[in-house]
């Protein structure tokens, strides 16, 4: 969440705040998204100098994401200030809020976790062959793709040799 501002960063946006400049003014001289000016703003508020401090992000759970959706959507909380009482990331409430807008709060039971473990992403674990026919299948597959990069390189060359020849007076 605060990947790239520094402590001092934060503190120097929330005092020009505290001073009477609007988050969205201090965000945007300072370079910084008005959203992150406001919530570090009610962090301080809240928790002083410890809550514009690096802190993990929690995992809501299904209970608590109701909570959330309700006092944001049907409430009007501001996000900002929902994302500092419950040390939530703005992306996940206005995700939770999306899916409640089209299932319901029963929608927000079925949203499965995201994480290092997500089947489906990234390429899949490479399989070491295991018998006599794997290993020989593998190596031709190898030795194939060799082959066709060998030939394009080839092809690749030639036609720069051709080419020079071509510019040559």
């Amino acid at each position: 969440m605060y990947k790239k501002h520094s402590i001092e960063e934060r503190l120097l946006a929330v005092k020009k705040c505290l001073r009477g400049q609007a988050p969205k003014y201090v965000g945007r001289k300072m370079g910084i998204e008005p959203h992150y000016v406001s919530e570090w703003l009610e962090r301080y508020k809240k928790d002083g100098l410890s809550g514009i401090q690096k802190h993990p992000l929690k995992r809501a759970d299904f209970a608590e994401k109701c909570k959330i959706v309700c006092e944001y959507a049907e409430k009007g909380v501001p996000l900002h200030q929902i994302c500092a009482e419950y040390h939530v990331s703005s992306s996940a409430v206005q995700s939770w809020t999306r899916i409640w807008r089209k299932g319901g709060y029963e929608a927000l039971r079925d949203i499965k976790p995201i994480g290092k473990g997500h089947l489906g992403m990234g390429r899949p674990k490479k399989k070491e062959p295991v018998t006599e026919l794997e290993k020989l299948q593998r190596e031709n597959e190898l030795l194939r793709a060799e082959n066709a990069y060998l030939k394009k390189l080839k092809a690749l060359v030639t036609e720069r040799e051709r080419l020079a020849k071509k510019t040559k007076p």
